[in-house]
């Protein structure tokens, strides 16, 4: 699950769980607390932990913290040792700078849960140590989801298997998205044609999911991968391609506009990791006068794999509930009801190879809002293709940066008039940051 960027304002306001089952017995916890950063998760523990069936005899008190402030809040709390939870749920973006043994318990007795897990979550949470300091109970591969509608009409053809062969290379989506700008339709529905994507710097985070290095050395020096600046079809010139021959619709990820072509008849698809299926999507694909687009979606890997997020439990270091805490954060990253059934709920997709490979042939997991698609096979392909060694503490910021300076030379801004002055100014904006990473 990701730090939802596009959520309501209501997961502003902290929720707090419900309790369930008596005080524990002498010497037992009688409230653990769990901060995490979205809603769903705070569902979660109430729907299929906190429950009376399972009768934990302790209550679980749940506040959900927004992204934004969990980390200044945790941060506080570490630096005082007071009001720290028990449990913590971190993004994969931000959850490095915490792997340190003097704040988080390793999980080194648990290892063995891991074996079934895909890989990169498992080198994610373990530190320079060597030890495990968490475990990721989701998995987030970034899929390419579409029109089917749109593709009927120009390509005669919907299927994903076809749609794919349009998409599976930087050199072919530039290529299908000027079919797509140049395509009006039979009957003039599509009289200016059809953007490939609502926001060409979406690609931004596709480009940077699939690097082959991370931004960091081992030396601890800057490194830009080569697929972000070299070449006819690195993000750097796929970005201006987009911008100079109005390919996208120019809209700013996460702004009025970029909702509502997911409901409207302009924008053929968008880069979404498996979260934003259903909390960006599907969650807008209805606007105000009834038109809709649900049902008419369809997913595909796409040009290239990526990742966006990802959910990691934690323990606090200290700790009094310690075994509770485990069981916790065990509970979330194994159970097999829990995470085939929120799975299927919800269309998300978990850190369980052999549950997730149950689901691509359980005609209850096909999605509706993608006409039936069973996706899981999809996300799989993806997931199996993700590269965790590229991730540093470092990538929220530094993403960031990189595509400010791909959108000034994408813009022709006479600052980054060409990738070389780019490359430089992203180079001082590094150096000015503050972050302990040398420049050359």
């Amino acid at each position: 699950m990701k730090g939802k960027k596009f959520a309501t304002a209501a997961l502003a306001a902290l929720i707090l769980g419900t309790s369930v089952g008596s005080l524990a017995a002498c010497g037992g916890p009688s409230e653990l607390v769990y901060w995490c950063f979205d809603a769903d998760m705070a569902k979660q523990v109430t729907d299929y932990y906190d429950t009376e069936e399972r009768n934990l005899g302790y209550d679980i008190k749940v506040e959900v913290v927004p992204l934004d402030q969990m980390l200044s809040r945790l941060d506080n709390a570490f630096r005082s040792g007071k009001n720290l939870p028990d449990v913590v749920s971190l993004e994969a973006e931000t959850f490095k700078k915490y792997i340190d043994g003097q704040l988080l318990e390793n999980l080194d007795d648990m290892k063995d849960l891991t074996s079934d897990m895909y890989s990169y979550t498992v080198e994610g949470a373990t530190g320079e140590d060597g030890h495990l300091y968490a475990l990721a109970t989701n998995v987030t591969p970034g899929v390419f989801a579409y029109r089917r509608s749109m593709a009927k009409a120009i390509w005669g053809n919907d299927d994903p298997e076809f749609v794919q062969t349009k998409f599976d290379s930087w050199e072919n989506f530039i290529a299908s998205a000027r079919e797509l700008a140049a395509f009006t339709g039979e009957a003039n529905e599509y009289p200016d044609g059809i953007k490939v994507i609502s926001s060409y710097m979406d690609i931004g985070k596709v480009f940077c999911g699939s690097r082959e290095e991370g931004w960091v050395s081992s030396e601890g020096k800057l490194v830009i991968d080569s697929a972000l600046t070299d070449g006819e079809y690195s993000m750097m010139e796929v970005a201006r391609i987009l911008k100079d021959e109005d390919l996208s619709h120019e809209t700013t990820s996460g702004d009025g506009t970029w909702f509502s072509d997911i409901s409207g008849n302009q924008v053929f698809g968008y880069f979404q990791a498996t979260w934003g299926l259903n909390t960006n999507l599907k969650n807008n694909c209805t606007n105000s006068s009834g038109g809709s687009s649900d049902g008419d979606w369809a997913i595909i890997e796409g040009p290239a794999p990526y990742f966006e997020g990802g959910t990691y439990h934690a323990v606090i270091n200290g700790t009094k509930y310690l075994e509770e805490a485990k069981d916790f954060v065990k509970f979330f990253s194994t159970d097999e009801t829990y995470m085939k059934n929120w799975a299927k709920e919800h269309g998300d997709f978990m850190n369980n190879k052999t549950y997730m490979q149950d689901l691509v042939n359980d005609e209850s997991a096909n999605n509706a809002f993608l006409g039936g698609q069973n996706p899981y096979s999809i996300f799989i392909a993806a997931a199996d293709k993700i590269n965790g060694k590229i991730i540093t503490e470092y990538d929220s910021e530094l993403n960031g940066y990189f595509e400010a300076w791909a959108t000034n030379y994408a813009e022709g801004k006479s600052s980054a008039s060409t990738i070389e002055m780019a490359v430089k100014e992203f180079k001082n904006m590094v150096s000015a940051s503050g972050l302990s990473i040398q420049v050359d």
